[in-house]
């Protein structure tokens, strides 16, 4: 059931696709949030933003908001309109690569405004041409309980060698995504090879796991 749970999340829920249409309507409504309105309790207006913080504005927050987005004329909302319009139109973030952690990390320690920068510079492109998300699979097995037939009524820990000695050791991973928002070939090849340089050039030290690719790559150029 975990094996089957975490393999879902690998080829469909946290695919590099479904990853960067998730991120990209996030990146469309902060776009939009100071030009959306939304009337809540007492006819107090919230933007996107801050509904959450009224349940009846809250409640509000359905997928009218893409639709009204999309749909809408205001010249505010153009940034974020084109973002939608492209994913309905699957002209998508071009995914360069992705790099795996040892250890879990926060998105925010590993500073992915420097990555964005640092990665953008070769090809004169602005931080915001590129996009870092952080992806996290794992078999949710941590804090699992059990109940035996003999008292179902009591919630027990197993230790993994009660349960199965051919389990991992780890039952997570951890990965960072770099997508490219220049969709033109000869900009995503250029960025493509600037990518895996740069991963081979972050050392194990940093934590980082170099794709096997790569590092047969590293090991054919020694």
């Amino acid at each position: 059931m975990f094996y089957t749970r975490t393999y879902l999340h690998q080829r469909a829920c946290q695919h590099r696709v479904s990853d960067i249409i998730q991120n990209m309507i996030a990146e469309a409504f902060v776009k939009a949030d100071e030009h959306i309105r939304i009337e809540g309790s007492g006819g107090k207006m919230f933007t996107l933003s801050t509904a959450i913080d009224d349940p009846e504005a809250y409640t509000k927050l359905t997928d009218q908001v893409f639709e009204q987005i999309l749909n809408s004329t205001d010249p505010k909302l153009e940034e974020a309109r084109k973002i939608l319009r492209n994913i309905i139109e699957r002209q998508l973030y071009k995914c360069l690569g992705q790099i795996q952690t040892g250890e879990r990390t926060n998105l925010t320690q590993v500073k992915p405004q420097i990555w964005e920068k640092r990665l953008a510079k070769p090809f004169n492109l602005s931080a915001d041409d590129i996009m870092v998300t952080s992806v996290n699979i794992d078999y949710r097995i941590k804090d699992v309980h059990f109940y035996r037939k003999t008292d179902i009524n009591k919630a027990i820990k197993l230790s993994k060698e009660e349960v199965s000695k051919l389990l991992p050791q780890q039952f997570e991973e951890q990965l960072f995504r770099v997508y490219c928002k220049k969709t033109d070939q000869e900009t995503l090849e250029a960025a493509k090879k600037h990518f895996d340089r740069w991963c081979i050039d972050k050392k194990p030290q940093e934590g980082f796991i170099i794709p096997p690719e790569l590092a047969q790559q590293l090991l054919d150029n020694e």
